[in-house]
């Protein structure tokens, strides 16, 4: 029987620095995706994700939009969007301690999941609400 793959959720900070800067990413997130493009590991990018990176996109502070990501989770199969569903809207409505809606979807994503979400973010890190990869 073959191993299951472990599974990652990439945070915005993570989504565009793998597809811009790979060298801002920490060593332990660099490390997963290694390990996501060799196709031992799966990673997802929520549909929160891509509607931040959009807004930023909109107001100058990157410059990847839709046409990156998308090409990104089509050239690598271990790298899919993971669109929005109830489940991870019931995580999103107990996790009123997320004051910032996006780090609440995003938390969200990786709960339903069951998977560790890549992040640089301390408060969500020092949260304990989820397992987090960056350093």
């Amino acid at each position: 029987m073959a191993a299951v793959a472990r599974r990652y959720v990439l945070d915005t900070h993570a989504c565009v620095f793998t597809l811009t800067a790979p060298r801002k990413l920490g060593l332990e997130a660099r490390a997963v995706l290694r390990r996501v493009e060799a196709g031992q590991a799966q990673a997802y990018v929520p549909a929160a994700v891509v509607a931040e990176v959009l807004i930023l996109r909109d107001l100058g502070r990157v410059r990847i939009g839709l046409p990156e990501l998308r090409k990104a989770t089509e050239s690598a199969p271990g790298l899919c969007f993971l669109p929005l569903d109830l489940t991870q809207l019931d995580h999103f409505a107990a996790l009123v301690m997320l004051r910032d809606p996006f780090d609440r979807l995003i938390v969200s994503a990786a709960r339903s999941m069951g998977a560790a979400l890549v992040t640089r973010d301390g408060q969500i890190a020092d949260s304990g609400l989820v397992e987090t990869v960056w350093s």
